[in-house]
């Protein structure tokens, strides 16, 4: 977590507008029991809001926070950690879900995706369909494991869920739609 004081959304909308330094998206799937959340999507950490929006598309449930600060700090102002994150509108949306799913970056170099969360099979399964679509990705031995139970992505209903961490390399590639087809495919099964 960063040192700027905020450890939950109360903190940060009492200090930061809507509107203004963020924005809230949430798209629910009334049939789908899967949601996808960006909880550091827009400027906090780019271009994870448009992948997790591919992920989603029309079937899965959509929360997108967004930081839109113009002066560079989103990631210092609006960063919530993981086991933090308690905006009540993604807490609405994944009480309906039984799994759920974060994209995530990160901004070492490294393998295209480290996968985290606490969905052991879900886990393996996309693991495997990214690398038969060509991306790199390590689901243990890394310093993202999104183990912990208060992480967003394992507060669905089964208390298991997927965290997934992107490489700055990969999200500046644009080489997104394999990539969220391939998690689609493996979310199609198990939503």
């Amino acid at each position: 977590m960063t040192d700027h004081g905020v450890r939950c959304y109360g903190d940060l909308a009492q200090r930061y507008a809507e509107g203004v330094d963020y924005a809230v998206h949430v798209a629910p799937r009334d049939r789908s029991g899967v949601a996808v959340l960006a909880p550091h999507g827009g400027r906090i950490e780019g271009r994870t809001s448009e992948i997790a929006r591919l992920i989603a598309g029309e079937d899965f449930g959509l929360y997108l926070f967004e930081g839109l600060r113009t002066t560079g700090d989103n990631f210092d102002c609006l960063h919530l950690a993981s086991s933090q994150f308690d905006e009540p509108r993604a807490l609405e949306l994944i009480s309906n879900c039984h799994t759920v799913v974060t994209v995530h970056g990160y901004a070492a170099s490294g393998p295209d995706v480290l996968l985290g969360g606490l969905h052991q099979r879900l886990k393996r399964e996309v693991a495997r369909a990214l690398a038969m679509n060509g991306f790199s990705c390590l689901t243990e031995g890394h310093r993202f494991p999104g183990s912990h139970p208060d992480n967003i992505c394992n507060r669905g209903q089964s208390g298991e869920g997927l965290q997934l961490e992107l490489s700055e390399g990969l999200r500046k590639t644009g080489d997104w739609p394999r990539l969220a087809d391939a998690v689609r495919v493996v979310l199609g099964i198990d939503g």
